[in-house]
């Protein structure tokens, strides 16, 4: 059996109560405090220096960008169209559109008698006589129309007989045929497939 030799007389009750805010806990609180403002600033002081680097970047970028718009506002400005260039480029095309009507006139076969002109053309040289120098030559759908000079009067029809060799005027009716002498002697003639009075 224990012996016991000592009597506690100090009861729980009756030590002090611990105060709920002592020194310690208030100096860590406050330092607890602090560490999470210092935090909090470190952050927006983050926050702010990243902002400002990228608002500096996008001023630079409005900077260039305002320069560029001025330049090639410039550019533009100086680029009007020249009244000049516009007057050439009206020629130009109204010339290449008076050419394509001529080219499609030249070798639409309706307009030169199938054969087109430039086959009339050989044709006439084909059958050329020399008592016969021709001055004015028309061709127009099926209408034809040749006027000149010839040294006899007789020329003309021999001339015409060539006619018949010819694939363009082989079979064509001349309707209209007039011989007159000039001043200098020589037979002036109009040979046509239509009489004048039947001219548009």
């Amino acid at each position: 059996m224990t012996n016991k030799y000592s009597i506690n007389l100090l009861q729980a009750e009756l030590l002090p109560k611990t105060p709920l805010l002592s020194l310690k806990r208030v100096v860590s609180l406050w330092i607890l405090v602090l560490v999470l403002m210092l935090m909090i600033i470190g952050l927006g002081q983050y926050q702010l220096f990243t902002a400002t680097k990228l608002n500096v970047h996008l001023n630079t970028i409005k900077v260039q960008k305002v320069a560029l718009q001025s330049d090639l506002s410039t550019k533009l400005s100086q680029r009007k169209t020249d009244p000049i260039l516009l007057e050439k480029l009206s020629t130009l095309k109204l010339l290449t559109n008076s050419k394509r009507v001529l080219h499609a006139s030249l070798t639409d076969g309706t307009k030169t008698y199938v054969a087109g002109f430039a086959k009339a053309m050989t044709e006439l040289a084909d059958i050329h006589q020399t008592n016969v120098s021709l001055n004015a030559i028309s061709i127009s759908h099926d209408q034809m129309s040749f006027s000149g000079l010839a040294r006899t009067p007789d020329a003309v029809p021999l001339w015409m007989a060539g006619f018949r060799q010819a694939s363009l005027l082989s079979g064509k009716h001349f309707t209209h045929f007039k011989l007159t002498e000039n001043k200098q002697h020589l037979t002036e003639f109009v040979v046509s497939s239509k009489a004048p009075s039947e001219s548009n």
